[in-house]
């Protein structure tokens, strides 16, 4: 599937360029990590079923993962948010979803190592979803 980026800050990952992010981005606890995304995308995007995802990486060593689809229903119902999104936002927001929950997650149970980690990757992705087209939408979801 072709996915569309909106900004020319990522680089699609491809081939073996794929075995590096996933550690690269949630570091020693990116087996947790990864499997958080999936949870957090069968609770949020509606038609979620499983499957590919794409990995893009940002030019500071952040990053974020896109479902392989083309626009998603995404709801939030903790904050009332609900609506149709591309594939790359669902995924940028996803991805801070989980990059935060893992914080807190770190931080309570005394890894302040790990509990930076999320945190500097948590604040690398939010500085370039502010530069996003569709930053409103992303901050509306995260709220």
């Amino acid at each position: 599937m072709n996915i569309t980026l909106t900004s020319s800050e990522a680089t699609r990952l491809e081939g073996s360029q794929r075995l590096t992010f996933l550690p690269a981005l949630f570091s020693s606890d990116f087996m947790s990590s990864e499997a958080t995304v999936y949870a957090y995308a069968s609770r949020h995007i509606d038609e979620y079923d499983g499957g590919l995802w794409h990995y893009f990486r940002l030019s500071d060593g952040a990053g974020y993962m896109v479902p392989d689809m083309e626009t998603v229903t995404f709801s939030n119902p903790g904050n009332y948010f609900e609506k149709e999104v591309s594939a790359e936002v669902a995924g940028i927001i996803i991805t801070a979803l989980v990059l935060n929950h893992r914080s807190w997650h770190h931080s309570h149970h005394d890894r302040d190592e790990l509990c930076r980690h999320f945190c500097q990757r948590y604040e690398q992705l939010m500085a370039f979803a502010a530069g996003h087209p569709e930053a409103a939408t992303i901050y509306r979801a995260l709220d």
